[in-house]
């Protein structure tokens, strides 16, 4: 296994691959898949990743992390999930006042919300983007680059049973002297929206920095848009090994092809 300088992240899997999946933390579910595949003898398509080294690691961060991905990215192609949480970190309980994305319906609240347009939420989320510019033109050797979206949002009817289980959202109630009863999390439909601008800035992203895109795949989404129950990982955020097959058979075809689907 190859190794960051300090042991702290890891490359993954075959060193050899001609497919390297890199970022944050929804890379767990394509290698937690990539595992079973391994254990059913289903070799195809050679992938490796770069994460943790250990379970307790934690997201990747850091140049030192991102030096293994670029050591470890010549004439490979690349697969970056890039974030994919920010709609859950700073929009999972609604604001006081109450706000909501022009165009967004569907919404039961008290009082009327303050309709915001879509251009602020776009100012808003993209800092969380800055690390990325500079991160693609240091893969510069790579075949191929491609950003990755994350999985779509779950509904409430779910999170609300969940949501205090968690160490991030708990710690921050207790910040804010909220208690779970006070809680007034996010409708689905703006978080859907809140999600689709991510998706939607990502591949923008791309498209200036030259490289690919693949969103979630149509297929994991319910009538809404919304993650279907099969591919929920016991938490708020995040998408399980079932779907982390999804996007292997994404990822097939890029290695076939040589170019990510659009």
């Amino acid at each position: 296994m190859l190794k960051s300088k300090s042991g702290q992240w890891a490359l993954h899997g075959d060193a050899s691959a001609q497919i390297v999946v890199c970022g944050h933390s929804h890379v767990a579910s394509i290698l937690k898949a990539a595992i079973i595949r391994e254990s059913q003898a289903k070799s195809e398509p050679a992938i490796s990743y770069c994460f943790g080294a250990y379970d307790e690691t934690g997201p990747p961060q850091g140049d030192e992390y991102w030096d293994l991905v670029v050591n470890s990215s010549r004439g490979k192609h690349v697969v970056v999930v890039w974030n994919g949480n920010q709609h859950n970190s700073y929009f999972m309980f609604q604001t006081k006042p109450k706000f909501t994305v022009l165009g967004v319906t569907g919404d039961s609240y008290d009082n009327e919300p303050i309709p915001i347009p879509k251009s602020m939420v776009r100012q808003f989320f993209k800092p969380s983007f800055e690390e990325l510019t500079g991160i693609i033109p240091s893969l510069s050797d790579a075949a191929s680059i491609t950003l990755l979206n994350g999985p779509a949002p779950k509904p409430l009817s779910y999170i609300k049973n969940y949501i205090l289980q968690e160490k991030y959202f708990s710690d921050l109630t207790k910040l804010g002297g909220v208690s779970g009863e006070d809680l007034v999390i996010t409708s689905d439909s703006l978080r859907l929206e809140l999600w689709n601008v991510l998706a939607e800035l990502l591949a923008s992203y791309g498209k200036e920095l030259g490289a690919n895109f693949i969103n979630a795949p149509e297929v994991s989404r319910d009538a809404l848009g919304l993650l279907l129950p099969e591919y929920w990982y016991p938490d708020v955020t995040h998408a399980n090994s079932k779907y982390g097959m999804l996007i292997i058979e994404e990822l097939v075809k890029l290695k076939f092809s040589g170019e990510a689907p659009n």
